[in-house]
């Protein structure tokens, strides 16, 4: 950092410039922490206001968003750079995906990956329900981080995407705890539900413009008490270009889960977003 002379109530002026200049010259690394706050990182006050407030107003659009990413240059990367790598089962599915011209990026790659195998595992998870399977990414990394008694049941509607999904299940050292079903999503969380079926975490990534759908058959009894739902692609609601549906309809279920009285939740931002979402005690 550059910084900037600053005074203090401890010595003279004099002895606290010579400090400054000193820890302009190697970083900072001769400041106290609080003279480094206040030489150096000033600028970070008005530009993380955002942290501190706090707004309970609803809107019927989401706002203006003149990117198709939520990150500056290299931070993603970086972050990604500083993860644990993926698993060669979880490679194959990369490798695979592209070799059979799928659309990559509905994977949710490394960094989420190993953000949803955590997650599984903070959340002491035993039962995980994937909506959306695409080619697997998911659904192998929550049973990467699931005992071994653990079981994900993922839900795709496309064949031919369920088939290359299955073929790298069978393949995977997670082939036991990973059930594919495949067709309509809401009928399938149905029929979960009337089996009397229950999970510790509903992850949300199919057709976004169900979500809501999706998120009220998971409220409705297919959450185990104690569980949670996660939704990604929130964020989408301003990465999507104006004017398209689905972004609408992510907004709509930003709202409608952030005026639901019945949860608490929080929007994280991890790669497109993800919300977690908790039902109160």
């Amino acid at each position: 950092c550059v910084c900037l002379s600053t005074s203090s109530d401890q010595g003279s002026p004099s002895e606290k410039d010579s400090k400054i200049n000193v820890g302009a010259v190697d970083g900072g690394s001769n400041l106290s922490y609080q003279d480094w706050i206040q030489a150096c990182q000033q600028k970070r006050t008005t530009a993380h206001t955002e942290r501190l407030s706090s707004s309970k107003t609803s809107n019927n659009k989401p706002p203006p968003f003149n990117s198709d990413t939520l990150f500056l240059p290299m931070v993603e990367s970086y972050a990604t750079a500083q993860t644990t790598v993926a698993t060669v089962d979880v490679e194959r599915v990369v490798k695979e995906t592209e070799k059979s011209g799928m659309f990559a990026p509905c994977m949710v790659g490394q960094l989420e990956g190993q953000f949803l195998k955590m997650a599984a595992r903070l959340f002491s998870a035993k039962d995980i329900l994937d909506v959306g399977t695409f080619t697997g990414y998911s659904a192998m990394s929550f049973a990467e981080g699931l005992p071994r008694n653990g079981t994900v049941v993922t839900i795709e509607n496309d064949r031919k995407t369920a088939q290359i999904a299955n073929e790298l299940f069978e393949k995977s050292k997670q082939a036991i705890k990973i059930s594919l079903l495949i067709g309509s999503a809401t009928e399938h969380m149905q029929k979960l539900m009337d089996e009397g079926r229950q999970f510790d975490i509903i992850f949300l990534d199919a057709d976004k413009e169900n979500y809501k759908t999706y998120y009220d058959l998971a409220m409705k009894g297919l959450l185990r008490k104690g569980g949670v739902i996660m939704a990604d692609n929130t964020l989408c609601s301003l990465v999507y270009r104006e004017g398209d549906m689905r972004r609408q309809k992510l907004h709509e279920f930003n709202e409608y889960v952030r005026n639901d009285p019945r949860v608490e939740q929080v929007v994280l931002t991890v790669r497109e977003g993800i919300s977690i979402i908790r039902p109160l005690d």
